[in-house]
């Protein structure tokens, strides 16, 4: 997904270019960007079709066969419209996993370990974004292509050894595969009690006969669907998807002239040095402390980068000195931003009971990526109209009231089991 995302940051920069061969305008650019979230949209509606039927383990791996086919096409695209098809093809399995993935892990997760795995899947997209702003800033379209069908390739290598989810399996009422599946994650036979635990839970939720309307007519459900809603909505309003989609045109703001390959290159290995050491205390020190504070980090370092650009529109800052304070302030956003980001993807698999959890995420993923549209066309219109700056400093205002979003509404889930989960929200007003 990661490598995807981030094609448009390092290639649309030299698309744009007259020397290229397929050279693009900058509104044929942002249809290429926009095209892969259209994409998605059309992946998280197919997980509906295949999540139930087919299982999480199956689901993820069939991604694997439009994630190839893009990037063996890839290498032949010499026109518009084939980027654009290719880029609806990719975001089909991303929407795909960007759903399953989530609502995997947190089925197979002890809920002492949950929200570690769970920044894994923002960890991987971040190694994604890494590789492809290094690589692709130095080789060619077809090379990058072509480098990176080792993925999917791996993917199938590596995920086919994994079990299926218990939830699912018993689910199905295949109640021997579920137990087999408990064994191998818990790693021991001697789980009788837990195993009975674990079915019968199952058991009393399947039993509700979960209906996507049950997201809106049932207390704990709308609880948890709202407080979805405010983290994605801060998630996606301090540009999340912005920075991973233009991120060397973003940059080249900053820098001028100077090229924002290595300080793209170390934004990201910031940003994965930092979550990777975020997921060691996310079920430490827990994702509602977490989240407050790296909003409002993440929303004060927004606000001086926007006033930088301000004061930069007005007066000369070419100085080697004024670059090293953007470069800065940026890499600072990198840190205080990647602690909030694999929140959400952990929180869904977490607040919704079992039988309504396939809707949450779908849902959720959707209007995720109908907020990545809307943010990134709100980027295009108003640093072309207002300025650079009137993006960054909106972002800075959302960031800042998502702390008080959080303390008002997020609930604490680390280490709380699933069951316990939804008596929290129960009793919540």
């Amino acid at each position: 997904m990661g490598i995807h995302e981030a094609w448009t940051s390092v290639y649309l920069p030299q698309l744009l270019t007259p020397n290229k061969i397929v050279r693009i305008t900058p509104n044929e650019a942002t249809w290429i960007t926009l095209f892969f979230f259209f994409g998605t949209l059309l992946g998280c509606s197919v997980t509906l079709l295949t999540t139930d039927k087919f299982g999480r383990k199956v689901t993820i791996l069939l991604t694997t066969v439009p994630f190839f086919l893009s990037f063996i096409a890839l290498p032949y695209t010499k026109s518009v419209i084939y980027f654009c098809i290719i880029r609806i093809i990719a975001g089909i399995a991303s929407g795909v996993n960007l759903v399953v993935i989530p609502l995997y892990i947190g089925e197979i997760a002890d809920p002492k370990i949950r929200g570690t795995l769970g920044t894994f899947i923002y960890i991987f997209n971040l190694i994604g974004f890494l590789l492809m702003n290094v690589i692709g800033s130095f080789v060619s379209i077809s090379t990058s292509s072509l480098l990176s069908l080792i993925l999917p390739l791996t993917v199938v290598l590596v995920f086919s050894w994994m079990p299926e989810s218990p939830y699912y399996l018993a689910m199905k009422n295949d109640v021997d595969e579920a137990t087999k599946s408990l064994i191998k994650l818990k790693g021991t036979k001697n789980i009788e009690d837990e195993t009975r635990k674990f079915l019968e839970t199952v058991r009393l939720e399947i039993e509700s006969q979960g209906k996507f309307s049950e997201l809106f007519t049932k207390k704990t459900n709308r609880r948890a669907l709202f407080i979805q809603f405010i983290l994605l909505n801060g998630k996606q309003f301090t540009g999340d998807d912005l920075f991973d989609v233009y991120a060397q045109l973003i940059f080249g703001q900053f820098l001028d002239n100077i090229s924002p390959t290595v300080l793209v290159a170390v934004f990201y290995t910031v940003k994965l040095l930092v979550t990777i050491f975020s997921s060691l205390l996310i079920d430490k020190i827990g994702r509602r402390t977490i989240l407050m504070f790296s909003f409002m980090f993440s929303g004060i370092l927004l606000l001086l980068l926007g006033v930088y650009l301000h004061v930069k529109k007005y007066n000369d800052l070419g100085a080697l000195s004024f670059k090293y304070l953007a470069a800065t302030l940026l890499i600072l956003f990198a840190i205080a931003y990647s602690f909030v980001a694999p929140v959400p993807a952990i929180i869904v698999g977490e607040l919704f009971p079992m039988n309504v959890k396939v809707f949450a995420s779908l849902l959720s993923e959707i209007y995720f990526c109908i907020l990545s549209m809307v943010v990134i066309y709100f980027y295009e219109v108003t640093s072309k109209y207002f300025g650079a700056s009137v993006p960054f400093f909106t972002f800075a205002i959302s960031s800042l009231i998502h702390v008080v979003l959080v303390y008002l509404f997020v609930i604490e889930t680390k280490g709380i089991t699933l069951e316990d989960i939804q008596k929290t929200l129960n009793k919540t007003i």
